[in-house]
Parts: structure tokens; C-alpha cells; sequence
């Protein structure tokens, strides 16, 4: 295999997670399953797309230096993907019990999400591009989501001891949030090995 020909693969994949993390995004903010469940469909699709190809690799009994640095990426990938499933799951979750939160709360989400999609857009570019500068700006867009979820967690504490948050939707928003940084850190490991 060409290594171009593996840039291309992965690049056309992130560029349809990118659509997979917009639905998410809008299931959330709308509170509606349907763009939710267009997302496990789209992601469902992706993952079931490359299957045959990435067990075709698997069963060479030689593999050459392209091959074998996809497959090393490979568990990465499975992790973005099982969270992502995991984020989409809990959005789920969080609609069916309509437990509501706070303003506050959906933006601070909104604003990981929108990080998160940065995030994966410059791993996208940076799968074509190799560009040293990308890679950096992936490592510190993990690096500073980190920072603003931590902070948002600290301050969802305080929400919740004053009782501004109920305790299952304090669940419910601290799961998204750790779902996002879980993907975050998938996407900066992966630039790291590519």
C-alpha cells in the first residue's frame, strides 16, 4: 500500500467523523434524538466501510512499512470510535430522562464540542499536510479543553452543592464532558503516532 493512498483513506474518515460529531453536537443542542441516531448511523457506516480493507491487512502474512503503520494506529482509532459511541449514548441518555441542565452547563459543553471539532479538523489537515505546526496545535487544543473541562467541572461542583444541579443530571453533564476529553486525548495520541 502507498502511503498516500493510507493519508487519503484516513483523511476521508476523519472528514466523515467531523459529520458524525456536527449530529451529535445537534442532538444535544436541540435535545432531539434524530440527528443522535444519524450519527450512530453514519458512525456505524464508517467503522463497517473499513472493516474489510483493515481485516485484509491483518490476515497478510507480510506487511510493509504503510501497512503496519496503520494497524499501529489502529487501536486509536477504536478508541475515537467507542467514545464517540460512548458521547452519543449518553446524550441519549440525558434526553430520555429529561433531567434539564442549566444554561450554563449546555454552553460549557457547546464550547468543549466546538474545541473537540477543531481539534479533529486539524488532525484531519494534519493526515494530508504533516505540517510539525498542526500537530502542535492538536497536542495544545487537547491541553486547553483539558483545562476549560476541568474548570468546568470544578464549577458545576459548586453548582451542585449549592443546588442549582440535581444529582443525576450532574451525572448526566460530567459524562459528556469526560466522553469529549476521552476523544480529545484519542485524537492527540493519534497525531502523535501518525
Amino acid at each position: 500500500m502507498e502511503e498516500k493512498e493510507l493519508n487519503q483513506r484516513l483523511h476521508e474518515m476523519f472528514k466523515e467523523m467531523l459529520l458524525v460529531l456536527e449530529s451529535t453536537k445537534q442532538g444535544f443542542l436541540a435535545e432531539n434524538q434524530t440527528p443522535l441516531k444519524e450519527a450512530e448511523t453514519r458512525l456505524t457506516r464508517i467503522l463497517t466501510s473499513n472493516l474489510p480493507f483493515t481485516e485484509e491487512l491483518i490476515k497478510r502474512e507480510t506487511k510493509d512499512e504503510v501497512e503496519k503503520k496503520y494497524l499501529n494506529l489502529l487501536p486509536h482509532l477504536q478508541l475515537m470510535a467507542v467514545t464517540i459511541r460512548n458521547l452519543i449514548n449518553e446524550e441519549k441518555k440525558k434526553i430520555e430522562s429529561s433531567h434539564l441542565l442549566t444554561d450554563k452547563a449546555v454552553n460549557e459543553i457547546k464550547e468543549l464540542f466546538t474545541l473537540m471539532q477543531t481539534q479533529f479538523d486539524d488532525t484531519a489537515d494534519y493526515i494530508l499536510t504533516r505540517n510539525p505546526h498542526l500537530r502542535m496545535h492538536i497536542r495544545t487544543g487537547m491541553e486547553s479543553l483539558f483545562d476549560r473541562a476541568d474548570d468546568y467541572a470544578t464549577e458545576h461542583q459548586v453548582r451542585l452543592i449549592a443546588g442549582v444541579c440535581m444529582p443525576k443530571a450532574s451525572y448526566l453533564y460530567l459524562a459528556i464532558v469526560d466522553c469529549i476529553k476521552d476523544v480529545s486525548r484519542e485524537l492527540a495520541s493519534f497525531a502523535e503516532k501518525l
